[in-house]
């Protein structure tokens, strides 16, 4: 049994194979990895909780690695590590970005920088100091892909689908919706706003860090995302093919 020792509280029963990787333990080895990498420059910390300590996040924010995907719109490189005690989150870091204007945590849709493990590995002998260290490399590639996307006008076939696939609740749809009525610069012939697709799917980031109910409700979207993003490659695949 995984036990906190302060309150009692059962988090989860696993083999005596699981390697219990602590908190503490899992910030410290991704701090001392990201001190080797002087590109990276300083970085800020912001750490969650879900399930009274069950489930963590520590979020680390790099000021100095920063693109501008449209004049006065930048975003900042983020890693999330997560880590749990009741074996619902195995140890994963994911490359992720923070939008200055409206502090959106933007989600990457292909797993460019993704090391998942569940807990049966010596948490030093993850090997994952190359993968932090490409981490600019990726996120450059990644900022390229967001600036297409300024360039791309959203359509009611991408807005359908991506809707679909993260499964919204009436409330959650109502919202996103009055945003982007808020955001769009007109309206087509058929009423449907005009927008970039960049501008749509900063609108979904939007609801999931400024309404998401819970740390963990946030964490079940953004997977959400990640899903829905084929949409919006398809489209830019689509879009250099036409070019």
């Amino acid at each position: 049994a995984i036990v906190d020792s302060d309150t009692g509280k059962v988090f989860s029963i696993v083999s005596n194979d699981y390697k219990i990787i602590t908190h503490q333990q899992a910030i410290e080895q991704i701090e001392s990895i990201i001190a080797k990498i002087t590109d990276l420059g300083s970085y800020d910390t912001q750490i969650d909780f879900y399930n009274d300590g069950g489930r963590m996040r520590c979020t680390f924010t790099f000021p100095r690695i920063a693109a501008e995907i449209t004049k006065g719109d930048v975003v900042n490189l983020q890693m999330h590590l997560s880590n749990s005690y009741d074996v619902t989150w195995p140890f994963t870091v994911i490359l992720g970005a923070i939008r200055l204007v409206c502090t959106n945590g933007l989600v990457v849709g292909e797993k460019t920088l993704h090391i998942k493990k569940r807990h049966v590995y010596e948490l030093y002998n993850l090997n994952i100091d190359q993968t932090i260290a490409t981490a600019m490399k990726r996120f450059q590639k990644q900022s390229g892909k967001w600036i297409d996307l300024a360039q791309i006008p959203l359509c009611p076939t991408i807005y359908g689908k991506v809707m679909k696939t993260m499964k919204f609740g009436k409330n959650a749809t109502e919202e996103i919706e009055y945003k982007i009525n808020q955001d769009a610069t007109g309206y087509d012939d058929s009423n449907f706003p005009l927008m970039s697709l960049w501008v749509f799917y900063n609108v979904i980031t939007w609801y999931l860090t400024h309404r998401a109910v819970s740390l963990n409700h946030r964490v079940e979207m953004e997977n959400r995302l990640r899903g829905a993003m084929v949409y919006f490659r398809r489209t830019q695949n689509g879009k250099r093919k036409g070019k």
